[in-house]
């Protein structure tokens, strides 16, 4: 969503509103009912750009899949590479623990090496599905 410059002018409105009503309204309930609703274009406004804002931000991930697909991998192993770790340290440990150990590292390290390559490359919406 742009933000548009007519939201500029509901804001301002909400202040000019807010400003008048301190000022010329004496009768406190009453200046607190017509405050409220002078304060409701502001936070109007106010969700507007932060959803906004917030979309804006989701596309843009969104358009880094590549590198974002290598790091979810990165991670399953560093996780594995935990898991077994801890099996080979406790009791009857399997005889090719140090094996998968080796195996794991080793597929990390060229997991670094895609990342590199991934590193930048915008993915199009229509190839994010077959990644």
């Amino acid at each position: 969503m742009k933000f548009h410059k007519a939201w500029l002018f509901v804001a301002a409105g909400g202040v000019i509103a807010l400003v008048f009503v301190a000022v010329a309204v004496p009768e406190p309930a009453f200046r607190a009912l017509l405050s409220v609703l002078a304060v409701v274009p502001l936070l109007y406004v106010s969700v507007r750009v932060a959803l906004g804002s917030e979309r804006q931000v989701a596309q843009e991930r969104r358009k880094y899949m590549k590198l974002r697909n290598v790091t979810d991998e990165f991670i399953m192993h560093v996780r594995n590479l935990n898991r077994i770790t801890v099996i080979a340290k406790g009791e009857d440990p399997p005889d090719d623990a140090e094996a998968m150990v080796d195996d794991i590292v080793e597929r990390m390290h060229g997991l670094v090496e895609r990342m590199r390559q991934a590193a930048g490359e915008a993915t199009s919406f229509a190839a994010e599905g077959g990644e």
